[in-house]
């Protein structure tokens, strides 16, 4: 029987685990493989007062869906109108959650938004909103598609399309990139 050292152990082993993290990544020193397309969608949300509570107050960048807050379903972001009519957008961490979760006022037109930056976010405090108001959005940290790559942000852009103070709604344009590890706000299946 061949002994073998336990430096050649290790070797080997380390080998086998980058080789079956390329075999499931794609690239093991990179991110992962984009898993969907970046499309433009629209969503409406219902403002946390003077609503019906099952109306879906709160947004969840991760999965780029509305969430309801009353049902613990994970939201980074959530809408209300205030007593002096003005309708708020609060990332989590200002609603009191512990969240990586922040808001960024952009000057930039919706469609010339390419790249999420990195920094410039804002998580203590609510983005009053108005029509045509374009805006960057970071999620809190998550797993979701992060194989060996722990817990990423995900980022989306966003445009106030219209603003019911009656219905107590706002109706946004958005585009967020769902991938692990992305930060492209480009259409399509961009890889950066």
């Amino acid at each position: 029987m061949t002994r073998i050292s336990f430096r050649h152990f290790l070797l080997a082993a380390s080998t086998a685990l980058v080789a079956g993290v390329a075999l499931t990544c794609g690239d093991p020193l990179g991110l992962p493989p984009v898993q969907r397309a970046n499309e433009i969608d629209t969503t409406t949300l219902f403002a946390l007062q003077g609503t019906d509570i099952a109306a879906p107050s709160g947004f969840d960048i991760v999965n780029a869906s509305r969430s309801r807050t009353d049902l613990a379903q994970p939201f980074d972001m959530a809408f209300d109108i205030d007593a002096d009519d003005r309708a708020l957008l609060f990332p989590a961490a200002a609603l009191g959650l512990v969240t990586e979760a922040a808001l960024q006022e952009t000057n930039q037109a919706f469609g010339a938004i390419n790249r999420a930056p990195t920094d410039g976010y804002q998580s203590d405090s609510a983005l009053v909103l108005r029509q045509g108001l374009v805006f960057l959005a970071r999620s809190r940290a998550a797993s979701q598609f992060c194989s060996f790559l722990g817990a990423i942000p995900r980022f989306g852009k966003f445009r106030v399309l219209a603003i019911d103070q009656t219905a107590r709604t706002v109706t946004l344009e958005l585009l967020v990139n769902v991938n692990c590890g992305y930060r492209s706000l480009d259409t399509g299946e961009v890889n950066d």
